[in-house]
């Protein structure tokens, strides 16, 4: 009895021993991996860049010309290759680690999970090696995840605004340009020109080349003695909220052909949440118990005094998501973005699918919106495209 105890003892202490080993050899490889990351990281955080928890060079927002702003990019892309070749060093210690934990228990018997083959094993999962929670540089999708991630930022944050200035109009106009070169033209309009309109004002999102996004306007309408607001789309599509003097509201969503699809009004009280950011340029306007998100005057001059600026459009498209997300419907909101219209840059649809997941996990689903309206997600989902995505998400409602 005592040999057979001393057996079972001196294996175990073999087995412990060769754990150990391999978690002593994974820390003196992990820490200086890691040490190095971090040092790097905080160099750049000195300068006009800044390093984000998923590990992406991003460009600090501070007003600058183009030139200068053309230099930061320049600038980020070549630290997000060194910081990649850390985060990559840091990776391969890590996976060096668990493979050596496993071929130490391998030889005792011990089998990895793999990932779930069947529904008994989605059940009832066993204890596998978690998956990463910041892109790896390693693959082709989290390179174009950095990217994305990256795309979105430059996407939201200001680079420069100009003054009001009038137009030949008399209506008064103030563009904010953002770091990726898109614009969003904020114009209150002179009310001599529009008599059947009060407090008419609107947000003209371009993108950097020069093409239209989106176009917000509100006003209230002196016929009907209601606020609207509407969200047009260049591929001809539509939303639409109003509310009447009592406060009742109503919201409806026209494709680009025609088809029109009433929206809860829930999504009006979601957006209206959010009306009071200064990300978003909408206004909560309450009248009679009610609330509509509208674009005003005071809005408008809010816009510029934060860092960042994402447009009604962009705010919409991700209550919208959230809406969508909130329905259990991840499956259907990555194949909307999937397919809508420029996604992928040449990617088959179900590698593009696959992408798009890939990006956004269930813990995640916010980025998701925040990208495509920026373009980021490898350069689709501008204009039109955002328009259908919207489109394809609230019409079944």
């Amino acid at each position: 009895m005592f040999g057979r105890a001393e057996r079972n003892a001196t294996a175990f202490a073999a087995y412990a021993h060769d754990l150990a080993e391999a978690l002593r050899h994974g820390s003196d490889t992990i820490g200086p991996a890691r040490a190095a990351l971090l040092a790097k990281a905080d160099q750049v955080d000195a300068g006009p860049l800044e390093v984000t928890d998923q590990w992406v060079v991003l460009i600090d927002p501070v007003k600058m010309s183009a030139e200068e702003m053309a230099k930061l990019e320049e600038l980020a892309r070549s630290e997000q290759e060194a910081v990649n070749r850390m985060l990559t060093a840091v990776g391969d210690a890590d996976d060096a680690t668990a493979n050596a934990v496993v071929a130490a228990g391998k030889s005792r018997g011990f089998v990895e999970a793999g990932p779930p083959t069947d529904l008994g094993s989605m059940m009832a999962p066993v204890a596998q090696r978690p998956g990463d929670q910041v892109p790896d540089p390693r693959n082709p999708i989290g390179v174009v995840a950095q990217e994305a991630i990256r795309n979105g930022d430059m996407s939201v944050k200001i680079r420069d605004v100009s003054e009001p200035v009038k137009n030949k109009y008399g209506d008064e106009v103030t563009t904010v340009t953002m770091q990726d070169g898109s614009k969003q033209v904020l114009t209150k309009y002179d009310p001599f020109d529009w008599p059947s309109k009060g407090n008419f004002n609107s947000i003209t999102q371009y993108d950097k080349d020069g093409n239209e996004v989106s176009e917000t306007s509100s006003w209230h309408d002196y016929g009907t003695d209601c606020d609207q607001t509407t969200i047009t789309w260049p591929n001809g599509a539509s939303f639409m909220m109003s509310m009447d003097p009592s406060g009742t509201r109503s919201a409806g969503f026209t494709t680009p052909l025609g088809k029109h699809s009433a929206v809860p009004v829930e999504l009006i009280d979601d957006m209206s949440n959010h009306a009071g950011g200064l990300m978003s340029g909408l206004e909560k306007h309450i009248k009679g118990g009610g609330s509509l998100p509208m674009v005003t005057a005071e809005s408008l001059e809010n816009v510029g005094k934060t860092a960042k600026f994402g447009g009604p459009a962009l705010s919409f498209a991700t209550t919208v998501f959230d809406m969508a997300m909130a329905d259990s419907g991840r499956d259907k909101c990555i194949a909307a973005v999937a397919g809508a219209g420029g996604f992928g840059g040449g990617w088959g649809g179900a590698e593009a699918g696959a992408a798009a997941g890939a990006f956004f996990p269930p813990a995640a689903p916010v980025l998701v919106p925040t990208l495509a309206a920026g373009g980021a997600i490898l350069g689709g989902l501008y204009g039109a495209d955002l328009g259908k995505f919207v489109g394809e998400i609230v019409c079944p409602y």
